[in-house]
């Protein structure tokens, strides 16, 4: 068993009195980064648990789209913001409590990244945060600290990576007063790494793939949020009913590629739309979406769908199938198949049954099945924007692992296919181990299988990254 890794007494600084209730953005984005940061709980089930309705009713919808900025931002772009507080303080950093490093995060993030935020009002609010906690102690060191950084970031923007300019948002980069990088003609690794916060050896693994100009345009999508995609159910409206009825609520919106897609031009409390409690739509990325419409299963067809949680593509596959046929949803964990059975009660789907498996995968539904679709579990590397945690979650040894398990699962799919069946093998990576080696070593080894289509999904060409592989019995 893993041990458990013995927190520093400056992780677990807070006092003992019961912790304030959050009422506002900013005392909302502290919770969820401390209590991330004490149980290593994914962000955005945190976020989803304050958001819930009358969980915190004082929270505003403005209050949650910033709170979610806060936490995605500082999450994301922790390297950069530690390089950006490090210079002002004189302490060592293990001498510095985790709360209130998380308070000096939050604070830059505003000074540096949030244009709409006075810097008056970044620092104000951050020292009023200590009050807050009832940490008063902190307010004097929080304000020094935090004014040294502003004084530090100029409102000058250039065009070209630099030791003294941290990258923003839209290709620019915003000068700093002293070079707190390293120089990118000589160290570029070293410079992406840190200046776009992301771990060095992924770093360095791009760089032996993608050109310079590549890995900068990956960094600023990477760390710029994402617009929010929805899929429109067909079983029970039409696209253009759906953007009619966001339009009438002025709610801003366009039609995407795919026939089912639609794009929100502004981040939303999705569950706050009209027609998503009717089941009219579900969050799903264009390229997750291709996943369906590759396999294409038809009404009648029985499916397999391995790693279905939390079913976003199980629900699409059930609709095309216009909810006739049989879709077999296994998963390993029986809270994800909980939320495979939430969705398909929402969307209104009938033909979806769910199975708990082992991760050996030798209790897998026997079938023979007309189509599977494998959604194996990986690194997550083409959507790090979505998933914030994603990019410090993984080391260069897992993805060894993950090879190991992607192989099995898809391996097992093929063994349950009748004559002529079917597969999509699917992953968000971006890395050949995880994509294309993985399906050609299970084909070297299957001679009765053959390549039909792939799709490469590269991220920021109009939507995540990810790889798709269509394989067919012979």
């Amino acid at each position: 068993m893993k041990q458990m890794r013995k927190r520093p007494q400056h992780e677990t600084d807070l006092p003992s009195f019961p912790r304030p209730h959050p009422t506002n953005a900013r005392e909302l984005a502290f919770v969820v980064l401390h209590d991330h940061k004490q149980t290593s709980t994914f962000v955005s089930r945190l976020l989803t648990g304050h958001f819930l309705p009358k969980a915190d009713a004082t929270v505003t919808a403005l209050d949650r789209q910033l709170a979610t900025e806060l936490v995605f931002g500082v999450v994301r772009r922790q390297t950069t913001l530690n390089a950006l507080i490090q210079p002002h303080i004189q302490r060592p950093r293990q001498n510095v409590e985790g709360a209130l490093w998380t308070l000096l995060q939050l604070g830059a993030y505003q000074l540096v990244f949030l244009s709409s935020v006075p810097a008056h009002a970044a620092v104000n609010e951050t020292v009023e945060l200590a009050n807050w906690l009832r940490m008063p102690r902190w307010s004097g060191f929080l304000n020094g600290v935090l004014r040294s950084v502003s004084r530090s970031v100029m409102d000058d923007f250039i065009e070209e990576p630099a030791a003294d300019a941290v990258p923003v948002s839209d290709g620019r980069y915003r000068k700093l007063r002293q070079p707190i990088f390293a120089k990118p003609q000589t160290n570029f690794c070293n410079y992406v790494a840190r200046a776009f916060s992301f771990p060095r050896w992924l770093i360095e693994r791009w760089q032996q793939r993608f050109g310079p100009d590549e890995l900068l345009r990956l960094g600023f999508w990477f760390n710029t949020p994402a617009n929010i995609c929805l899929r429109v159910n067909s079983l029970l409206t039409d696209r253009d009913a759906v953007l009619s009825a966001f339009a009438r609520m002025n709610i801003e919106a366009w039609p995407g590629q795919h026939p089912e897609s639609v794009w929100l031009a502004s981040p939303v409390w999705v569950e706050d739309l009209p027609g998503f409690q009717e089941g009219q739509f579900l969050v799903q990325d264009e390229s997750a979406m291709s996943a369906g419409f590759l396999l294409a299963p038809q009404p009648g067809e029985t499916v397999l769908d391995l790693c279905a949680a939390p079913g976003t593509k199980t629900t699409h596959m059930a609709e095309l199938m216009q909810n006739r046929g049989t879709i077999i949803a296994a998963d390993v964990r029986r809270d994800r198949l909980a939320l495979i059975e939430e969705n398909c009660r929402r969307l209104k789907i009938d033909i979806v049954e769910t199975r708990l498996i082992s991760a050996d995968t030798s209790n897998v539904p026997l079938g023979p099945f007309n189509a599977a679709l494998v959604d194996a579990p990986c690194s997550n590397t083409g959507v790090l924007g979505k998933r914030p945690e994603a990019r410090w979650r993984i080391n260069p040894h897992e993805l060894d692992e993950l090879a190991t398990l992607q192989k099995k699962l898809l391996q097992a799919a093929i063994e349950r296919l009748q004559p002529t069946g079917r597969i999509v093998y699917s992953t968000c990576s971006i890395e050949p181990e995880e994509n294309q080696n993985i399906v050609r070593a299970v084909l070297a080894e299957q001679p009765d299988v053959r390549l039909v289509e792939k799709i490469k999904h590269i991220p920021g060409h109009s939507a995540d990254g990810g790889y798709q592989e269509l394989i067919r019995r012979k």
